[in-house]
């Protein structure tokens, strides 16, 4: 088994040598992949079995598709904030393709719209989200028409100012409207960072929300208990992501693209997950079938 050369028993020595393994080999799946290797792109039979993200956000399909067909197209428009808003909350591309870039939000125009994808048996929100289901009446009016009307009420209040940071702006929208918790809030963030309003934020390289997931893996570099979750304050889980940023630039080959805070974060995460198997402790959720095994 790949990583048999690693110690089974939690701690910082063993964990955080596969923090930088997993930052190589997940990259170099991607890089198999998109060159047209043939499958599997890696020996570890974690990898090659459970589903990981990419190591970088910004190459994950449903980020390149915002890239694409929202932050680079309408880069310049008023609206900007707004759709990158609306689309995080139900985070399914064909849900967006059905509604489009919106520049007044209607209910009444947009709920047939989503209510016949539901009615033809389609998705309308990704697994990957969950929606509070405490908001009264089904998903579709609480996203729909709670949610995203109370956004667009408040978004010139909402959207990043010049000078805010990643923190300043995560700070205004989180738990500002229904359905942008700390998740959501995250996500719509990590996609500013990337337009006019975040891309020359002072904070890229510092500061990165540690979710759950994110803890949980810190927590185990650090060789602390995993339950509780939270460990640490939430300034020094900050703190020690910096320290692997700084470390990351020596421990990471050449071929390996400079990482972000968020980056760390995100890894952080996934490491959970990956250890999380690897000692036996649990599984993903998700299996990865390959190209040539899907229906």
């Amino acid at each position: 088994m790949v990583g048999s050369h690693y110690s089974k028993e939690p701690g910082e020595k063993s964990t955080l040598r596969m923090f930088f393994y997993w930052i190589q080999e997940r990259h170099k799946i991607y890089i198999k992949k998109t060159r047209g290797d043939p499958w599997p792109w890696t020996k570890d039979p974690i990898l090659k079995e459970y589903k990981f993200t990419n190591v970088y956000r910004e190459l994950d399909t449903g980020t390149i598709f915002c890239r694409k067909t929202i932050r680079e197209p309408y880069a310049a428009h008023p609206e900007l904030f707004f759709n990158i808003a609306m689309y995080r909350l139900f985070n399914l591309i064909d849900t967006y393709k059905d509604i489009g870039f919106v520049t007044n939000y209607d209910y009444k125009k947009i709920e047939p719209i989503i209510r016949s994808r539901r009615e033809n048996g389609l998705q309308v929100f990704t697994g990957a989200h969950m929606i509070t289901g405490t908001l009264g009446g089904d998903k579709i009016w609480q996203v729909f028409g709670l949610c995203l009307p109370a956004l667009w009420e408040r978004r010139k209040e909402l959207e990043p100012k010049p000078g805010d940071t990643l923190e300043s702006a995560f700070n205004r929208l989180n738990k500002s409207t229904p359905g942008f918790g700390p998740f959501i809030s995250y996500e719509v963030i990590s996609d500013l960072r990337w337009t006019r309003y975040l891309c020359g934020a002072s904070d890229i390289m510092t500061w990165a929300n540690p979710g759950p997931g994110c803890m949980r893996g810190l927590n185990r570099l650090l060789g602390l208990s995993l339950n509780p979750t939270k460990q640490l304050s939430k300034e020094k889980y900050i703190h020690y992501m910096r320290k692997l940023l700084e470390m990351s630039v020596d421990r990471l080959p050449s071929w390996v693209p400079l990482l972000e805070a968020r980056d760390c974060e995100h890894v952080s995460c996934e490491l959970d997950k990956y250890e999380r198997t690897r000692l036996g402790q649990g599984r993903p959720r998700s299996r990865y079938i390959p190209p040539h095994l899907r229906k």
